[in-house]
């Protein structure tokens, strides 16, 4: 998304862009009718003042940006519990962005509106990407503006990274299944082809299933598009009908927790009738008893802004640091 600037205007009338400033800061030196004329096509333009970077062009905003999809999703709102005590431990602000109409199969176009005014506006010295992308050219700006980036499970040419060992995270699962004699192994996923750790678990689950002479297709991987708001009832339904025995839960715990509450309205027994592994371990697997793999989001989100102050206190554009956390297999009575 391009933003009207105060040279677009200034080309459109053939003056200096100094002029328009001056005008639309109802400077004296610029005569009525001149002003009138940069006000009226900066209205018809769309210009809109960039008022915060004002005096900021070569100075710090002192603040972190940190950019989701979501502000109540389970996996932001685990990250943020180790980004903001953190970040409120130091000199600097932080600031909170959503991609707003963000749906699994895409963010709208909002996560540039607000790359661009962050950057437009120097509204951050560095910014934390919550399972969000940037592209190529926006990154490049962010670069070249000397804004640091960390991405949170995701990546690009240039930047910091924290991630999590999906893959493997998948196999844990698979393999517990398969000691715990289970052959008809099932896959709950969200929209793998816009959230890169759903892609990574699916490679995960196919790569071990495969390893054991299972079957990973159509028949035993339930994958969610947009989720529906019954998502456990539909879920279900589709394990039940393929036979499945056991299921992995490779989007969050809360889709275990919809499962679970379904298949016991039915009469079912856990894990008699199916076993159960969720992804995450956060407070609901502990509280149902279920079994899960561990990913330390709490922990990433302290690294991510760990990495983010360090960045911004030596101003490094150049070693850019890798930290991938992995997971851990957490044995409870669901299987």
């Amino acid at each position: 998304m391009k933003f009207t600037t105060i040279k677009d205007i200034a080309k459109k009338l053939g003056i200096t862009h100094q002029t328009v400033s001056r005008a639309l800061n109802n400077d004296p030196r610029v005569s009525r009718e001149t002003a009138a004329k940069i006000k009226a096509l900066a209205v018809k333009m769309s210009y809109f003042p960039n008022t915060a970077a004002r005096g900021l062009a070569r100075a710090k905003s002192n603040t972190i940006a940190i950019i989701t999809f979501s502000y109540f999703s389970h996996f932001p709102t685990r990250l943020m519990r180790g980004i903001e005590l953190t970040i409120r431990k130091t000199r600097f602000d932080m600031d909170y962005y959503t991609t707003q109409k963000y749906t699994f199969t895409g963010p709208d176009g909002k996560d540039s509106y607000i790359f661009e005014k962050i950057l437009d506006e120097r509204k951050a010295d560095a910014v934390i990407l919550m399972s969000v992308g940037m592209p190529e050219k926006t990154l490049e700006n962010y670069k070249k503006a000397g804004i640091h980036v960390v991405f949170i499970e995701n990546t690009g040419t240039w930047g910091h990274r924290v991630h999590y060992d999906n893959v493997k995270a998948a196999e844990l699962a698979v393999n517990h299944l398969v000691e715990r004699k289970r052959k008809n192994i099932g896959m709950l996923v969200g929209n793998t082809k816009y959230v890169g750790s759903f892609g990574e678990r699916l490679e995960g689950f196919k790569k071990a299933m495969h390893s054991h002479g299972l079957a990973a297709d159509d028949r035993n991987i339930f994958e969610f598009l947009e989720e529906p708001p019954n998502v456990g009832k539909i879920a279900l339904d589709f394990f039940l009908k393929n036979k499945i025995d056991a299921v992995y839960f490779a989007a969050s715990d809360p889709h275990m927790l919809e499962v679970l509450v379904e298949a016991r309205k039915r009469g079912l027994k856990v894990p008699d009738d199916l076993a159960l592994v969720s992804q995450d371990d956060a407070d609901l697997p502990l509280a149902a008893d279920v079994t899960a793999i561990r990913q330390p989001l709490g922990e990433m989100g302290r690294k991510a802004a760990e990495i983010a102050i360090r960045a911004i206190e030596e101003n490094d554009l150049k070693n850019m640091r890798d930290e991938m956390f992995y997971p851990e297999l957490i044995v409870r009575k669901s299987t």
